[in-house]
């Protein structure tokens, strides 16, 4: 009798770990655009490509949970940028999991996860961008250093993101260089609102390196129906110098599946730093189009065009990009 009862207690604690909620999800993006690009000293010559990450980067992703109980949940994630047009790792090479790989907790709490994850300033840094932030079509991409050069996803992470509070969330992330020579902590975090018309956005992110390289980012966008007004201020200190960029856009729907995008993006720093001369500056002007064929595809047009200038006013970069695109998600 006693053996039937151990037998059965034993039996139940298994079951209870079978009955455990579980799930694993396979998903990915592919985009591909076809186009005319030239980059560098006035006179280059353009070329035509066929390139990946029009709208969006490629990528081939995993990612699951499994209800632990009381409220409690164990997520994972693994995700891998790709690109189309060579069938390689973004980074060039062999498959890698460049963009995410993390493990963590999920419940009312929020959720917190730790690996390699997206900065908390990544988050909300193309929260009101032009064109929905397209990776090569967006203008703030090609003007604004607080969307280039900072840190996104660096390695050794961890990362707290709060439920949301009548419309409010926030998030926190912070880094760990690993070395007892190097300085490279990336700190980050945001607050956001996300309500009806409103969304607003305020990150800061310390890169922690010698150069003390620190980025803000404001954001924010109001949709009136008929058009989403964008708007986007940053700012870059470091030891050496500062800069401050802005940008204006608006997306405009016309009807179900057809949207026009504009923006206009200008930076300036008024002290030299790593990237840019005193009074030295950019501007730039980026124009597009997408239509969803259905729910996971998007075809889309696009043009961006940026220069930048010395102290003199003489240009020194030159960029003239302009293509058309499918992305579709899966």
């Amino acid at each position: 009798m006693k053996k039937s009862l151990v037998a059965l207690a034993v039996l139940g604690a298994f079951s209870g770990v079978a009955s455990a909620q579980s799930s694993v999800s396979i998903y990915g993006l592919m985009d591909a655009w076809v186009g005319s690009q030239r980059d560098g000293a006035p006179g280059t010559k353009s070329t035509t490509v066929l390139n990946s990450a029009g709208l969006s980067t490629s990528r081939l992703g995993f990612k699951g949970s499994e209800d632990i109980g009381g409220g409690l949940s164990v997520i994972f994630g693994l995700e891998a940028g790709l690109s189309v047009d060579n069938g390689q790792s973004n980074a060039g090479g062999a498959l890698q999991f460049n963009r995410q790989s993390f493990v963590g907790f999920s419940g009312g709490f929020g959720e917190v996860v730790a690996g390699k994850v997206w900065t908390a300033y990544d988050d909300i840094e193309a929260g009101a961008h032009q064109l929905g932030g397209a990776t090569n079509f967006a203008v703030e991409y090609s003007v604004m250093d607080t969307g280039n050069n900072y840190t996104g996803n660096p390695n050794n992470g961890f990362k707290y993101s709060s439920p949301e509070f009548g419309g409010f969330s926030g998030a926190v992330s912070y880094s760990l260089d690993e070395s007892a020579t190097t300085k490279s902590n990336v700190m980050a975090f945001h607050v956001k609102y996300n309500g009806g018309p409103i969304y607003a956005g305020f990150a800061y992110q310390d890169e922690g390196d010698t150069a003390d390289i620190k980025y803000t980012r404001i954001n924010g966008s109001y949709d009136f129906g008929v058009a989403k007004l964008l708007l986007t201020y940053g700012r870059v200190k470091e030891a050496a110098g500062k800069a401050n960029e802005y940008s204006i856009g608006v997306d405009v729907p016309m009807g179900d599946a057809l949207t026009l995008s504009a923006g206009y993006a200008m930076h300036k720093a008024k002290s030299g730093y790593s990237t840019f001369a005193t009074n030295e500056k950019a501007r730039g002007l980026g124009l597009g189009a997408t239509y969803m064929v259905s729910k996971r595809t998007t075809l889309y047009a696009a043009m961006v065009t940026a220069d930048k200038k010395d102290p003199s006013g003489a240009k020194t970069n030159e960029l003239r990009r302009y293509g058309v695109g499918v992305r579709h998600t899966f």
